[in-house]
């Protein structure tokens, strides 16, 4: 296989900074990040940022690695058909649907995500420092935060299901059994069979800040593998 562009995928009240501990611990420099605009930019040098419309052009076969509702969202883009076809993913810390329904019942009460909606139009730098306390993560000033993007963020947790949308070639995913927001039920109930999920014991939501090297040895070993297939 050609070689795979890595491209990382922030998760809900983060930034491309998010990535910043385990981009240090791998060899990539040719691994870029996305920003999906939930917080105004935080430079700090050690991420390359591209946009959407950069790898729409580029058309280059990626390594999708999406923390969270970045997985979620790396599928609708797959959706609608912006990745090519030999594109590869992995998840940290995911799942496939989020807010529970009919045939989901391991998801978060949708009105739960609702809640979180209606508090950014009041106080947004509570609602995202909030979920970011019971994720283990240090808050972010009140300037930083973008009202409309992060209720565009939660209005996918809400109401999106990318189950249908998963690749059929075998997917990776690693995860935290202590977990709090993508719990072990919801993770195992949101892969069934197209995945081979990965625990770490210990692991939390923040897998990437807290267990950058094993992060790291994950997504190694999964690239080098993919690219040495036919």
């Amino acid at each position: 296989m050609a070689r795979l562009l890595p491209v990382f995928v922030h998760g809900w009240g983060f930034g491309p900074e998010f990535w910043q501990p385990v981009l240090m611990q791998l060899n990539w420099p040719d691994a870029v990040t996305l920003d999906l605009g939930f917080l105004k930019p935080q430079t700090t040098g050690a991420e390359k940022t591209v946009t959407l419309d950069d790898l729409r052009q580029s058309q280059h076969p990626i390594l999708g690695i999406g923390h969270s509702l970045g997985f979620m969202w790396l599928m609708l883009q797959r959706r609608q058909g912006v990745w090519p076809a030999e594109s590869r993913f992995a998840g940290i810390n995911t799942f496939a649907c989020f807010a529970s329904r009919e045939d989901f019942l391991e998801g978060v009460a949708p009105r739960i995500v609702q809640r979180m909606i209606r508090g950014l139009g009041r106080e947004p730098a509570a609602v995202v420092n909030d979920f970011r306390q019971r994720c283990g993560a240090s808050s972010v000033l009140a300037a930083r935060c973008q009202p409309e993007a992060l209720a565009y963020g939660l209005d996918i947790l809400r109401t999106e299901d990318v189950r249908a949308d998963l690749p059929l070639n075998p997917l990776n995913v690693l995860a935290g059994r202590q977990d709090e927001i993508a719990s072990p039920s919801m993770t195992e109930a949101s892969f069934r069979a197209l995945a081979h999920i990965k625990w770490v014991e210990n692991g939390g939501h923040l897998l990437p800040q807290t267990h950058p090297v094993e992060c790291a040895r994950f997504l190694e070993t999964l690239r080098n593998r993919m690219e040495q297939q036919p």
